[in-house]
């Protein structure tokens, strides 16, 4: 996938963040690791190019058509099989390496949702920050580990608050609770233009803000654990289908030798050792 890169420009903590924040992933790849670990999310400018975007654009508005009655929202899980330039993304070449670099080689995507947000009039009084996991966030002892990371890219710019932003409390992936109480007054609003990754901690607070701007806010988010923990979603694709794709992408979309094979991987159960190994 093509793919073009941006120079970094760094930013208070407590400012907006917009696009720029990450530039070139190869180029600056022990700076890209530093800020994630440091602030639990990283944003990846131009991860997209043009022409997939209109692609990814294109594949969304089809899936929207066909399963929600415009201008409803949708929130679609599993969508992944749904078009190619879908499966395109789940072995992103700019992505993939800082994926790999925080979890290691024995991934795959367990997780994903297709977002589409129409123009709200009102402001939704839902208190919405959370941690993802389930309820990872409740059997597990504290401090909880990290176990996932999620991918958002976003297919539309996110300019302002309004716009739908991803808002983030940078550093809050150290952190196992949040007052419910009021409002983060350190959350940050993430804004990113059309084509942008938002690669975050999965212990990362966070929260999607009211979409009351005039543009519909569109957006994929693919999430990566390790192989051994069991598939949130239903991805439904055909056996057929996966067998005709890359070694590295049928690892990722779940695809298995045998049973074990998630817990003691052999090369072929992996494929992605190699190059992970070469990344690093």
């Amino acid at each position: 996938m093509e793919q073009a890169c941006a120079p970094r420009s760094a930013r208070p903590v407590n400012e907006p963040r917009r696009r720029g924040t990450i530039g070139c992933l190869p180029d600056v790849f022990a700076d890209v690791l530093n800020e994630f670990e440091r602030d639990g999310y990283v944003i990846i400018e131009n991860a997209l190019a043009p022409s997939a975007l209109r692609r990814l654009c294109c594949a969304v508005d089809r899936v929207w058509r066909q399963e929600s009655s415009r201008p409803s929202a949708l929130h679609r899980l599993g969508f992944v099989g749904l078009d190619d330039a879908f499966i395109e993304l789940v072995d992103h070449p700019t992505i993939l390496p800082l994926v790999s670099a925080v979890l290691g080689w024995n991934i795959y995507l367990y997780h994903c949702h297709l977002d589409v947000h129409p123009p709200t009039a009102t402001r939704s009084p839902e208190w919405r920050w959370h941690q993802d996991g389930g309820r990872q966030n409740v059997e597990l002892e504290a401090p909880r580990p990290r176990l996932s990371i999620k991918v958002a890219y976003f297919l539309t710019d996110v300019e302002t608050v309004a716009h739908g932003a991803l808002r983030v409390i940078p550093g809050s992936h150290h952190s196992d609770t949040l007052p419910q109480d009021h409002e983060p007054a350190d959350a940050v609003p993430l804004l990113v233009a059309a084509g942008s990754a938002i690669v975050f901690d999965r212990r990362l607070w966070h929260a999607r803000s009211d979409n009351l701007s005039q543009r519909t806010r569109k957006a994929l988010f693919y999430a990566y654990t390790f192989r051994w923990i069991r598939p949130r979603d239903e991805l439904a694709l055909d056996p057929a289908r996966l067998a005709s794709l890359s070694p590295i992408r049928r690892q990722l979309l779940g695809g298995s030798g045998s049973v074990i094979g998630h817990w003691i991987p052999n090369d072929d159960d992996t494929p992605l050792r190699a190059p992970a190994t070469e990344w690093q």
